[in-house]
């Protein structure tokens, strides 16, 4: 007689933050996934609505889900909490306000099954409650080798460009993922980067997927990341973080050019961000005086259309780089 294979255990980490209006929604995409042995983990950091209620509803007519609760300590310190809950072969972190296309984790799992990745990486769509909103694969606009494994130094020039930094665009073996002991930043904001960043540099082979299997929502000001205008010093953090662990490691020189896009492109991202004028003074006067030199930022690696700004910063004229800043539409992301 033939022994039956069993079939590896996806664990799936969920915060949960005040996102009782889209967690019904959300829970459907990953129960009705057409791949059947998974742990849901839902992380309830906290809520004060009525997602606590909800996900015990929900946990009731599903055992694969389970819950685990924390006061509010933000998404990082609830990924940590649930990395730490995960039994599965593979580990999958997602929002609890995004979708998950049903064939998802079954392709995923096939995907990291032939290849023998460390982590496959994929595309994602943008939507709000008016419909879908168009978004480039930043892979493809890269030109990554799709479909196929490759060594992260291949592309060292623009790694951290393709793979967009956020946790829920990536599927992981959880071995490796456990060997390397990479944590999550327990700060308000930007407390995916540092994960994402050193996680994708100690892998031996990733493969980026030519297909898109999250939407992203946006527009959520309830969500855990709904008020990415505040703590506006969190993303300098990271960026610190990054640099002093690649450095450590001895990554550094291999992705120093795709470092310094992420650290010019997240600052800039940030000054176009904050809106009380106070608090850009505050942030652009941390980056004149620390960031630009910690994160041995220049020119090169910036787009032409922040050159203007960076001048003012590295002059200490933060008058200026607002005034710069404001002359530059902010993007569509």
């Amino acid at each position: 007689m033939f022994a039956l294979v069993k079939e590896p255990l996806v664990s799936i980490v969920m915060p949960v933050y005040n996102a009782e209006d889209h967690l019904r929604e959300t829970r459907g995409s990953l129960t009705e996934q057409s791949y059947k042995n998974l742990e849901i983990i839902c992380v309830d950091d906290g809520s004060t609505d009525g997602s606590t209620a909800l996900i015990e509803e929900l946990a009731g007519h599903d055992p694969r889900i389970r819950i685990v609760s924390q006061e509010n300590s933000g998404a990082g310190a609830a990924r940590n909490l649930g990395m730490d809950e995960t039994k599965g072969d593979y580990v999958f972190f997602f929002d609890a306000d995004d979708i998950l296309r049903k064939d998802a984790i079954k392709t995923l799992v096939k995907t990291a099954e032939k290849s023998g990745a460390d982590i496959v990486l994929f595309g994602h769509y943008r939507f709000s409650d008016n419909g879908k909103i168009r978004t480039d694969y930043s892979a493809k606009v890269l030109n990554v080798p799709m479909n196929r494994c490759i060594l992260p130094r291949d592309i060292s020039d623009r790694l951290f460009q393709a793979d967009n930094g956020m946790p829920w665009n990536k599927f992981f073996d959880a071995g490796f993922l456990r060997k390397t002991g990479v944590r999550f930043q327990t700060l308000k904001n930007t407390n995916d980067e540092f994960f994402s960043r050193l996680t994708t540099v100690q892998a031996d082979k990733i493969i980026f997927l030519n297909k898109r299997f999250v939407g992203y929502r946006v527009g959520n000001d309830r969500s855990l990341r709904g008020n990415a205008g505040s703590n506006y010093l969190d993303c300098t953090k990271a960026l610190y973080a990054i640099h002093d662990e690649l450095k450590l490691k001895g990554y550094y020189e291999t992705y120093e050019d795709t470092y310094k896009k992420l650290a010019g492109y997240i600052v800039m991202l940030k000054l176009l961000a904050i809106e009380d004028r106070d608090a850009f003074g505050a942030f652009a006067g941390e980056v004149s005086a620390n960031t630009i030199k910690l994160c041995e930022m220049d020119e090169e690696h910036l787009e032409e259309k922040y050159r203007g700004v960076f001048r003012a910063l590295i002059a200490g004229d933060t008058e200026k780089a607002y005034l710069e800043i404001k002359a530059i539409k902010l993007p569509n992301r």
